[in-house]
């Protein structure tokens, strides 16, 4: 079969899409292995570093979601403008990857529940094994020591705040990129069938 002049364009933005859609992926991935090793990290100097980093590709991957986005858009409406595609395959899909998400998110907010639930417990515990040791080391403490400590917590708590963004911006890209299957290339399937499907499983992710 003849490519015409269109489907060339149309494969070529489709090129272009997912080699954004890659390097999204890429910069996503490395969000997410640091702020694992920060949130263990208990050097407050080595958690500012990588809460630097951390915020520099959240800010990246904002920026390139907002044009993956758009070229989606654009290759969906050119997709449906040719008409080569199933569209009762396309519906069925999309209906699927409904609940597959709903799934996914349910499965995911209790998972987070039974995490926040097992930290409480342990914090509760802290103060009272803490207590005899902040009488015992009151004595000593100059001001240098509570500059220190005051310069600590302020950090720690813009590392607390720049999580929270990451979270916004990056939670639900890695879950469900994670967890939401792929879809696989099919011989008996039109290629701009699958590309409809590829993108409704997009833009559950990133839009």
């Amino acid at each position: 079969m003849v490519e015409t002049t269109i489907e060339k364009k149309l494969n070529d933005d489709i090129l272009e899409k997912n080699t954004l859609r890659n390097e999204i992926e890429g910069y996503v991935g490395s969000v997410s292995q640091w702020r694992d090793k920060l949130v263990n990290l208990k050097n407050f100097q080595g958690q500012t570093k990588y809460a630097a980093s951390i915020k520099r590709y959240v800010t990246r991957i904002e920026g390139l979601r907002l044009e993956f986005n758009q070229m989606n858009e654009e290759v969906e409406r050119n997709i449906r403008e040719m008409g080569k595609f199933s569209d009762a395959e396309v519906k069925e899909f999309s209906s699927q990857l409904g609940q597959e998400i709903g799934g996914i998110i349910e499965a995911d907010k209790e998972s987070r529940q039974k995490k926040v639930s097992k930290k409480d417990t342990k914090v509760r515990t802290k103060p009272a094994e803490s207590k005899g040791k902040s009488k015992a080391n009151s004595k000593g403490t100059g001001k240098g020591v509570g500059s220190l400590q005051q310069k600590i917590e302020k950090a720690q708590r813009r590392v607390s705040e720049e999580l929270e963004e990451v979270e916004r911006v990056t939670g639900k890209m890695i879950i469900l990129n994670k967890h939401l299957k792929k879809v696989d290339a099919s011989a008996s399937e039109d290629p701009f069938t699958q590309e409809l499907k590829r993108i409704a499983r997009e833009k559950a992710i990133y839009g």
